[in-house]
């Protein structure tokens, strides 16, 4: 493992980024408890509400909570959430919902390339250079997949009246937003390390010394 006090904060921050990731991965993805209570957006119409997670949809009757979840689908577009009895509206191309999957693998996979690097790295000043753009390539995707989900919950409307339905940010969306913050301290970490930090010690350097 690297013993550089110098990443301590950075490892902690991906960890935490890797943590947040993982939980929104699962979202919407089976009715059991944590994956159904984590969605992206919300939308209630007429006392009836569906949630829309990574995978699909759960829904149920306002007050009562969650009767029911969709089948995971790749990607799971939002116009399809059921449980409401009505065709929702995004107002947004269908494939947002593709790039939205592929950006969330893509900070996902770049989150753990991250962890897996600076916990068990055998280089020393390439890998800091490495993990800064990996760090980098996370906090861009998780940006824009906050800014994809913020624009989308806004646009909700009934496909067959035009009418705006009401709908809400969901804690997958401000758990997107926390790894994105995390990544990103953890990218100006990194930087710093690359750039003005020492050369880094490894498990590999205290056997050879």
């Amino acid at each position: 493992m690297a013993t550089s006090k110098s990443e301590y904060g950075a490892t902690f921050l991906t960890f935490i980024a890797l943590l947040l990731e993982i939980f929104v991965l699962v979202s919407g993805s089976g009715n059991l408890p944590v994956l159904r209570d984590l969605f992206f957006a919300q939308v209630e119409w007429h006392g009836k509400f569906t949630r829309m997670g990574l995978w699909g949809s759960c829904y149920g009757d306002v007050g009562k909570g969650v009767s029911e979840c969709s089948v995971p689908t790749v990607p799971f577009k939002w116009p399809e959430a059921e449980g409401l009895g009505i065709q929702l509206s995004v107002d947004l191309p269908n494939s947002i919902y593709l790039a939205l999957f592929i950006l969330y693998w893509i900070a996902f996979l770049a989150t753990a390339l991250a962890m897996q690097a600076t916990l068990f790295t055998f280089f020393k000043k390439l890998p800091e250079f490495i993990l800064m753009l990996v760090s980098l390539m996370a906090t861009g995707a998780l940006f824009i997949i906050f800014i994809i989900i913020v624009v989308s919950a806004s646009k909700f409307k009934n496909a067959s009246s035009g009418d705006e339905v009401s709908g809400q940010i969901g804690n997958a969306t401000w758990m997107v937003l926390g790894a994105m913050i995390a990544s990103g301290l953890a990218t100006v970490w990194y930087t710093f390390n690359c750039l003005c930090g020492r050369k880094r010690t490894t498990a590999f350097d205290d056997l050879k010394a």
